[in-house]
């Protein structure tokens, strides 16, 4: 039987400890190219990131942690950049969301198309709400029925961009997320529930 833990994982500014996390980030980001999260083990996310277990460990406390970093990361700086989509109209903040997926497209392409899926679509949820609760476009809609219905839009958008060619234009995805989720959520309107 396993010994239970005894620490917290540790996830401090020392820049040892940041390249530890970067290595492991991106031992387990190839890993997700091929295999679901659930067929990799910690010995080869650890083999791959030249660490030993004791020092991921020390940083996470489980293979479902250091994802839930990566994907934390990744999710609320995009939607963040998406909220100001909504809350600022005429601006260019979808071309910035999609520019920042275009830069980092092979983390995102794994994290939308790999192994992690139904992990990624929860987190998109999870964080949109969390940004929903602070701020919305349009009073009128509902919250609980806003943020399943932007969020999904969003993630569908990125899944299917990430399935297409790398050379598919940026533009064009800009235009979709326009016509889907901007004209539709994002532009205050009056709507009259009666």
């Amino acid at each position: 039987m396993a010994r239970q833990r005894t620490t917290q994982p540790i996830k401090t500014d020392d820049p040892r400890a940041q390249r530890s996390i970067k290595a492991l980030q991106k031992s387990m980001l190839a890993l997700l190219e091929h295999r679901s999260i659930d067929q990799i083990s910690l010995k080869e996310i650890t083999d791959g990131a030249g660490l030993s277990h004791v020092t991921f460990f020390r940083r996470f406390a489980s293979k479902e942690d250091l994802f839930q970093h990566i994907a934390t990361q990744e999710v609320r700086n995009l939607l963040l950049l998406g909220r100001n989509a909504l809350d600022d109209q005429g601006s260019d903040s979808p071309q910035r969301m999609c520019d920042y997926v275009q830069v980092r497209r092979k983390i995102w392409k794994t994290l939308l198309t790999g192994g992690a899926v139904s992990i990624m679509r929860e987190e998109f949820m999870r964080i949109s709400a969390e940004i929903a609760s602070v701020r919305r476009a349009n009073p009128w809609l509902p919250v609980d029925l806003a943020v399943p219905f932007t969020t999904s839009g969003i993630f569908e958008i990125l899944a299917w961009w990430m399935r297409q060619p790398e050379d598919y234009p940026v533009k064009h995805v800009v235009k979709l997320f326009d016509a889907l989720i901007i004209e539709n959520v994002g532009r205050p309107r009056s709507v009259s529930m009666e």
